[in-house]
């Protein structure tokens, strides 16, 4: 398989998975920086370019993975589709919800697949609870807490911006757990510039959840993540902290009425298992969890959460 990158910025980070995978035979970088590209040549023995062109009329591209800024996302994947290539989009899959539809169209039109980077639904903790609930075994959840807190390491994560750039991946959990809500109820505050609190609260028939994002936390404070989920029989609690110099404290547990049990958490790294999976889906014509309309339900629900706080 034959694989385009457009992006060397978490681009080059793809470019690096992608170059441990037996599976994929070539690999052709597109980029601005010569010097970014220069680097990845030498490191992972790939082919660059500096003109996109020459990727939309290489007909042995197999997938194009698009790292490039979210207001390119639809035009480089229309592109790419029309050229007759699958596409792989870092989240957001785009900044509205009728570009996000265009691309959908684009892609049943010509007959090729989307695949979006909703790559928290190979993190083991929220896997887990995904499966526990899908089997039954604790019941149906009735109320749901989930978070993301930074220091402002990520750019500008506003009111007006943290929701597609940050919350969208703990959205998404929600919406596959539960679906879209029928109702949403969202408040905001922008504590400094480009740093905000936003809280989420979605309203279902039999359930709740609470989705918080925070950018405003001081730079000797974690990103944290972590979620607690109670449901008929039982609880489940999970936080990750990780720390700028490298360190993390994490935790899974679940608690029923006659015990408490830490689960172990194995080391998966989500970013090549979300792309382990894609090329696999792709070489077997199997259905995907990243296929694009999983994500325009995320990103319906996100946009439905800006407009609340619009208002």
């Amino acid at each position: 398989m034959k694989v385009a990158v457009l992006g060397t910025g978490f681009g080059a980070y793809h470019v690096e998975l992608y170059a441990k995978r037996n599976e994929v035979e070539e690999i052709i970088v597109w980029g601005r920086k010569e010097e970014k590209l220069r680097e990845l040549k030498d490191k992972f023995h790939v082919v660059t370019t500096g003109d996109m062109e020459a990727i939309w009329n290489d007909r042995t591209i197999d997938l194009v993975d698009i790292c490039l800024p979210n207001h390119l996302h639809k035009e480089t994947a229309l592109k790419a589709l029309r050229a007759g290539k699958h596409v792989f989009i870092e989240t957001p899959v785009a900044e509205s919800l009728e570009d996000a539809e265009a691309i959908l169209k684009t892609a049943e039109q010509y007959g090729r697949r989307v695949f979006v980077d909703l790559f928290l639904r190979f993190e083991y903790p929220y896997e887990y609870l995904y499966q526990l609930v899908k089997a039954g075994k604790a019941g149906a959840v009735k109320e749901l807490q989930i978070k993301r807190e930074t220091p402002p390491w990520w750019g500008n994560l506003d009111s007006g911006h943290i929701g597609i750039n940050l919350m969208m991946h703990d959205m998404d959990f929600v919406t596959r757990l539960l679906g879209e809500p029928d109702h949403i109820f969202a408040s905001s505050i922008d504590v400094r510039e480009q740093q905000s609190v936003v809280a989420a609260a979605l309203s279902y028939k039999g359930c709740s959840a609470l989705v918080r994002g925070v950018s405003a936390m001081p730079q000797t404070y974690p990103f944290s993540v972590g979620y607690e989920a109670v449901l008929e029989h039982g609880t489940v609690r999970y936080y990750e902290d990780g720390y700028a110099d490298g360190t993390t404290h994490t935790k899974l547990e679940l608690f029923c009425e006659d015990k408490k049990e830490e689960i172990p958490l194995p080391q998966v790294n989500c970013y090549e298992a979300a792309i382990g999976h894609v090329l696999q889906c792709i070489k077997e014509n199997q259905a995907s969890c990243l296929d694009i309309r999983e994500a325009i339900c995320t990103l319906r629900t996100v946009l439905r959460m800006n407009q609340m706080l619009e208002k």
